[in-house]
């Protein structure tokens, strides 16, 4: 893969593989947190994967895959590196024993100074 000008192709691999690398730090950094913590990283985690998967929806009602089109390969390696982060998060609630569902997380914003 070239750092430089890296294709589609490169891009989508990058992100299954950091995705892949970064998993046993993760599910370590998410085993230290209350399962209320790991609710709100699960909340987060899935709202970010339907967001930048909205971008790729956006590109297929067009009647062209993102594939097709081009240009897509950044979208597809975010997809499948927010994929696995959304995988790891489930791993980790699941090896805690928390009760599934057991937690309905409302995420807000606010304006910071």
């Amino acid at each position: 893969m070239s750092i430089d000008n890296p294709s589609d192709s490169d891009l989508q691999d990058f992100g299954q593989a950091l995705g892949g690398e970064f998993r046993d730090r993760d599910i370590a950094a998410l085993a230290a947190l209350t399962p209320e913590q790991r609710a709100v990283q699960a909340k987060l985690r899935r709202e970010l994967w339907f967001h930048i998967n909205s971008v790729w929806e956006g590109q297929e009602r067009t009647g062209v895959h993102p594939v097709d089109a081009g240009g897509f390969g950044a979208v597809a390696g975010l997809r499948d590196l927010l994929d696995a982060l959304c995988v790891h998060v489930e791993d980790a609630q699941y090896a805690a024993g928390d009760a599934e569902g057991g937690w309905l997380v409302r995420v807000t914003a606010e304006a910071v100074e």
